[in-house]
């Protein structure tokens, strides 16, 4: 018997649609492709479960004739090529004539189409590449493809599809894509009967970007244009101003083709190299048009990267457009005034109305819970605060602020190993039972020093003690973060005035991904229809006001995790929360307020080194404060020892 067989249809068709269709948003994908290239004004993309149940794709293009609809779905059908020469002049999406056979041999696929020039129109329909239906119907004109049980009858497939908000993120990213890139169709997304997008027609590009991301970013888009004979390079770039910390608005497209390419990235990178702080990113809405002959498409199975005939004169081309635009706006700036809005980085200084009070919450009561019982007023007090009159209060320090527990919790004669609700407390014995530096420093209470709102000093035996107040605080509330995850008992204040959250469609699929995960952390949030959310309590270590604007940099700086994958998913979300709601840098510091801060530091695991890897404490000597001013080591320390 022979070893090697011939593949049957039907296997080999399922091959073969594992290149082209991986998730829903490949499906999408695919069938918005198709819709421009039959010159659609108007699109309308359907899903229903992020893409499991349904998708379904409408348009008001040119349609097809019975016999051109029944081979569509067929494989290596294409209407975009004749002959392997056309390859070089290719300005259609679509060409290999794969995606509908594809889509079709993994799903329950129906289509409905009709020209112009005809009364009826065609329905297809097939299930698993099988053939159920062809047939004469009324239709519009255009055509109408629904693709249902995506990947039925793969069920390993379908078992590694991720969650739907996940699912649901990457679609989003399609059509933002196609809209971008087509201002001048009419683009409207449903999901789940939620109006995601309804982008109208005819719109500047400017005003498209607006429709997509928001306001946030009018006033800071610079115009870019270049024309030389091989490549014209336009669209937008953001000022210098204005950057994020993740690439997740940097678009490219050739020829109006969406590509990810790590040669244009390096272009906008060395564009921007002076002026943004390394780790930062501007927004870039970048279309160069290109002769067709001089770019390779098909060298990608999803059609994601291109090769460029001279990849190095396009880039250098591109990089002295940015640079041109840029230096403009510079010099605009010197003359005429700051050239964006005042944007603030990330971690940048944040002076409240009231500086000198730190972003500790006040645990004078009983913690708050969320049930309601312990409702915020506007100063962050609880509204129901009774009077502890404990005689040992005051030996108490700061511990009650650190944990959130009842005086008579942490003194009932014996030291606790959980707190109420039985979240598991962090020590097991008296703070100055430490050795060891935080012993040094907790034990003696020195006097504390803050340098440019910024650094705490400490003395101690052997030296110095210097401190970032922003990363060491940071600690601590990923630890906490990390403790509430775990055990579901988070530290949540509920909201006197529920706050209403207009959100972007990329923030509501990270927000329905992130829900479980920011409800143990302290968020109370509900969706309210739409793209609209109701946060109704937040995590007991933000600071009242900042709702809406820890929300946001909480989802963006997990993005920047996702981007990096430098944590596992959970950590980088804890990670994120605690960089967002720490004290700041500017941010000024009482001395009891310091020595809260570092005796709860040296409560946590890792007092040293905070979740991005940054240094929290550095120690300097004395041997080497003496070796600088010229001193000998043995006077020094012999005058040090007695001092002491």
């Amino acid at each position: 018997m022979p070893i090697i067989r011939r593949l049957p249809e039907s296997i080999a068709q399922k091959i073969a649609a594992g290149e082209v269709v991986t998730r829903p948003e490949s499906v999408v994908k695919e069938l918005l492709e198709n819709a421009l290239d039959a010159d659609a004004h108007n699109i309308t993309i359907v899903l229903k479960d992020a893409g499991r149940t349904l998708i379904q794709v409408i348009d008001d293009g040119v349609g097809m004739s019975r016999e051109d609809a029944r081979t569509s779905i067929e494989r290596h059908a294409t209407s975009k090529l004749t002959q392997f020469d056309d390859l070089e002049r290719l300005t259609t999406y679509g060409f290999r004539g794969e995606a509908l056979a594809a889509i079709a041999s993994v799903s329950q696929f129906e289509m409905r189409t009709r020209q112009a020039t005809s009364e009826l129109g065609t329905l297809v329909e097939i299930e698993g590449s099988i053939l159920r239906k062809c047939e004469s119907i009324a239709c519009d004109e255009g055509t109408s493809i629904a693709i249902r049980n995506l990947f039925f009858n793969i069920p390993a497939r379908r078992k590694f599809m991720k969650s739907e908000a996940t699912e649901f993120k990457h679609v989003v990213d399609t059509v933002t894509k196609a809209a971008l890139a087509h201002s001048d169709v009419h683009f409207i997304f449903v999901s789940d009967g939620d109006m995601i997008f309804d982008l109208p027609s005819l719109v500047p590009l400017p005003e498209r970007i607006e429709q997509i991301f928001g306001s946030r970013l009018r006033g800071a888009l610079l115009p870019i244009e270049s024309v030389s004979p091989a490549l014209h390079v336009t669209g937008f770039v953001s000022a210098p101003s204005f950057v994020k910390r993740v690439r997740t608005e940097q678009f490219f497209f050739v020829n109006n083709r969406p590509i990810v390419s790590r040669g244009l990235s390096y272009a906008v990178a060395s564009a921007y190299e002076h002026l943004v702080e390394k780790g930062a990113f501007p927004s870039v809405f970048l279309f160069l048009t290109i002769d067709p002959s001089h770019i390779d498409v098909n060298v990608h199975p999803q059609k994601l990267e291109i090769k460029f005939e001279d990849e190095r004169g396009a880039m250098d081309e591109v990089r002295r457009a940015l640079q041109d635009t840029l230096s403009r706006a510079t010099s605009a700036s010197a003359t005429e005034g700051a050239l964006a809005p005042e944007m603030s980085m990330p971690d940048a200084l944040n002076t409240g109305s009231d500086p000198a009070r730190m972003r500790f919450p006040d645990y004078a009561s009983a913690p708050v819970s969320n049930d309601g019982s312990g409702i915020r007023n506007g100063n962050g007090q609880s509204a129901d605060t009774k009077t502890n009159s404990n005689p040992n209060s005051e030996n108490l320090g700061t511990l009650e602020r650190l944990f959130g527990a009842r005086h008579e919790d942490l003194f009932r004669g014996k030291q606790i190993e959980t707190l109420p609700g039985g979240q598991p407390l962090a020590i097991s014995r008296p703070a100055i039972e430490r050795t060891g530096l935080a012993a040094e420093v907790l034990r003696d209470k020195p006097v504390l020093w803050q340098l440019h709102n910024k650094y705490i000093f400490s003395q101690i035996k052997s030296g110095l003690m210097i401190v970032d107040q922003h990363v060491a605080h940071e600690r601590i509330l990923y630890e906490r973060a990390l403790r509430s995850m775990e055990d579901n008992h988070p530290a949540s204040q509920q909201l006197l005035f529920p706050q209403h959250l207009d959100l972007l469609p990329r923030e509501l699929a990270l927000i329905r991904e992130l829900l479980p995960e920011l409800e143990k952390i302290g968020f109370q949030l509900r969706f309210f229809g739409g793209m609209s959310m109701i946060i109704d309590g937040i995590p007991s270590d933000v600071r009242n006001g900042r709702e809406e604007t820890i929300l946001r940099e909480v989802l963006e700086g997990y993005e920047e995790f996702e981007e990096t994958k430098t944590l596992p998913s959970r950590d980088a979300l804890a990670a994120t929360f605690a960089c967002k709601a720490a004290i700041k840098s500017g941010d000024k510091l009482s001395q009891e307020e310091m020595h809260v801060l570092i005796e709860r530091l040296f409560e946590t695991q890792m007092p040293y080194v905070c979740p991005h890897g940054r240094p929290i404490v550095i120690k300097l000597a004395i041997d080497e404060l003496d070796r600088r001013f010229g001193r000998s080591p043995v006077e020094s320390l012999e005058k040090t020892e007695a001092a002491i």
